[in-house]
């Protein structure tokens, strides 16, 4: 027995077809792109560490040179240099001390009790 032919019946398989082509190339294209966004991102956290490596060696360099330019010798040089100072010798050099407050007791302050 034959079946009865609809009219509509080749529509609905070219619509269930073209239905299940377009999801299948939808999820092709969303493993694509979320594939090609996670490279993106990889390469770009790789540059930033790059970055990060360098500013860390130069911000070590720059804390070199400011130890090497601040030392005592280079100042005292530098001052000789450019002012004409002669060193200091140890006799010249003028030492200040400060001395600890003492706390008499009230009685003590007042010896005619």
């Amino acid at each position: 027995m034959r079946r009865k032919y609809d009219k509509y019946e080749d529509l609905k398989n070219l619509l269930t077809v073209s239905v299940i082509i377009f999801l299948l190339g939808g999820i092709v294209f969303a493993v694509l792109y979320r594939n090609i966004r996670m490279a993106v991102v990889n390469y770009e956290i790789e540059r930033l560490k790059k970055e990060r490596r360098a500013a860390y060696i130069e911000t070590e360099e720059l804390r070199l040179q400011v130890a090497r330019h601040s030392s005592a010798d280079r100042m005292e040089r530098l001052f000789r240099e450019k002012y004409g100072f002669l060193p200091v010798e140890v006799s010249q050099k003028i030492s200040t001390y400060i001395l600890p407050q003492l706390e008499l007791d009230k009685e003590e302050d007042n010896p005619a009790r």
